[in-house]
Formats: structure tokens, C-alpha cells, sequence
């Protein structure tokens, strides 16, 4: 989206925050803007579809709160699922106005909706998708039978909590919430597992809904799961080694940072094959022995990714 673009989604996403959709006129977003009425129609052919990228802008702002910063990549799983949901909590208490406008007006026109139900849908499906990686990578292969029934819970803990912050039925503590939803999530997964019972759901939703499947999993998932599983067993040796070895600790230190700086790469559209390769062979001399399995399978992503 160009930034003149971007300013529309902006303004207009201030405006229908203030007074509604239906409230608000082209005329107060162009006001709001400081721009010529007709400019707006370049880019929007009606204010329906200006709703449509500003309810698209705000899911992608959502999302993007919860995906890792750099600097949390070398934190342990359940430590990054703390951090990401403090930082979607507050996002949503900042910015209540628009979903509680959303929750309160029927927003669209007829012909908007089958649009906004595929928004709405792709962002269903990157949240529980968000919500099955932080599952595997904190609770490993053990949680696979129960992902789906603990994405199901999970998720539906936080919507609920969301509307508690939302419509301010009580002065929730971002940092508190996080802390209490990650122990909560351990005593959904980790008490499933420990049980052994049968699941209810094998998959959310099906792949005619537009859901997570058990397809093949795409890249980006791949790539998750390979540095995830690298993570855990990194982890576990070290769990089993000597304490006092600085030699271990070291090794340890400096694999995660390339780590980092690997998945850095991965996730932009363009990556740089010379430093993924670079930092692969490096890594590939830091490996202690039962690092060497799981890291093979990040290789085959980075082939995959550079074919």
C-alpha cells in the first residue's frame, strides 16, 4: 500500500472510530486528510471499500503485534507467547474504538460482505495458525494429537478477554493477562498430554471454510516449526550438560544468534542467499551432535526457499 493510500486508511480508520461507518461521510475523512474530495475516489471507488482496507489494515496491525521481534527469538517459546500477547492486549485497549464499532453497527452494505467474511476468514485462520505454532514450539511433537482442541480453548480464552478490555468491564493489567492466559495454556496442552485422552477436534475448520487443514503446511510454517524444534532441543541439551561449561554455554550463545539471524532472512520477500548459506555452514560447525537433525531440516527449508 503507497503511503498516500495508507493516510486514506489512517484518516478514515480515525473517523469511523469516532462517529461509526454509517455517521461518517467521505467529506470528514477528505476533511480529517486535508486533501481534495476527488483524490480519495482515485484510490477508493466508495466508502465500502475504504472499510474494506481499513478493517484489513487494522487485522494486519493485529497480527503484526504478535509476531516475534528480533530480539525475542532467542527467548524460550513460552516467553515469546507472553511478550506477543502483552503487545496484542495493548494494541487492542489503545485502539477499542474500532473493533467496539465494529461489534456494535452493522458496518457493511450487501455487497461488501462476501469481501469482509474473506477478511475476516484469512484472519481466523492466521490466528489459530499463530496459535497452533506457540502449541508445538512450547509442548513439542507430544502436543500434536491436541492442537486443534487446544487452539479451540486457547482462542477462545482470548476473544473473551478481549471483550472484557474492550467494553472496560474491568481494569485489566495487559502484562498480568499475558502471564495468566501463557499458564493457562499450560494447563489445557501440557494437562491433555499428561491425561492422554482422546481429542475432540483433529482440524478447526475445513478447507472448504477457507480453514486450516491438514494439507501440506506452507512455507512460513516449515520454517517455524524446523527453528522451533531446533530451539527445544538446544534447550534439552543444555538441560542435560554440565552447568558450569562455559565452552557449551558459549557455543550455545553464538548458534542462537546466527539462529536469529537466519530467521531474520527467511521472512523477508527477498532474502540473502549468500548470509543464509553463510550462516548455515556456521552453524553446521557450532552443532554439538543432537543439534545436527533438526538443524538439517532448516537446511531443507533454506533449499527449498533459495530452488
Amino acid at each position: 500500500m503507497n503511503d498516500r493510500k495508507q493516510q486514506i486508511v489512517e484518516a478514515a480508520l480515525k473517523c469511523f472510530s469516532r462517529k461509526g461507518f454509517r455517521a461518517t461521510s467521505i467529506q470528514e475523512i477528505v476533511d480529517e486528510l486535508g486533501m481534495a474530495k476527488g483524490s480519495i475516489y482515485f484510490y477508493f471507488k466508495s466508502k465500502e471499500d475504504l472499510l474494506l482496507s481499513v478493517i484489513e489494515s487494522f487485522g494486519e496491525r493485529l497480527m503484526a503485534e504478535m509476531a516475534p521481534l528480533p530480539e525475542e527469538r532467542p527467548l524460550p517459546p513460552r516467553d515469546q507467547l507472553r511478550l506477543q500477547l502483552k503487545r496484542h492486549f495493548e494494541t487492542m485497549a489503545e485502539q477499542r474504538d474500532f473493533p467496539l464499532m465494529l461489534m456494535r453497527e452493522p458496518v457493511s452494505a450487501e455487497g461488501s460482505k462476501p469481501q469482509i467474511q474473506m477478511i475476516l476468514r484469512n484472519m481466523l485462520r492466521r490466528h489459530i495458525r499463530w496459535i497452533r505454532d506457540h502449541i508445538e514450539n512450547i509442548y513439542g511433537p507430544e502436543s500434536a494429537p491436541y492442537w486443534a482442541d487446544g487452539a479451540a480453548l486457547f482462542r477462545g480464552m482470548m476473544m473473551e478477554y478481549s471483550r472484557a478490555l474492550l467494553l472496560g468491564r474491568a481494569q485489566i493489567d495487559t502484562g498480568r493477562l499475558a502471564s495468566f492466559l501463557t499458564e493457562r495454556l499450560d494447563d489445557i496442552v501440557a494437562g491433555m498430554i499428561r491425561l492422554q485422552g482422546r481429542p475432540v477436534l483433529t482440524r478447526l475448520y475445513s478447507e472448504e471454510e477457507g480453514g486450516p487443514s491438514d494439507a501440506e503446511p506452507r512455507y512460513e510454517d516449515q520454517v517455524r516449526r524446523a527453528t522451533g524444534e531446533l530451539r527445544r532441543t538446544i534447550e534439552q541439551s543444555l538441560s542435560e550438560a554440565d552447568e558450569e561449561d562455559v565452552t557449551v554455554e558459549r557455543r550455545r550463545n553464538d548458534f542462537l544468534s546466527a539462529l536469529t539471524l537466519l530467521e531474520t532472512e527467511f521472512a523477508k520477500p527477498e532474502p540473502d542467499r549468500i548470509l543464509m548459506g553463510g550462516m548455515l555452514a556456521y552453524m553446521k560447525e557450532l552443532a554439538v551432535p543432537s543439534w545436527e537433525q533438526p538443524l538439517e531440516r532448516l537446511r531443507g527449508c533454506f533449499q527449498a526457499r533459495t530452488e
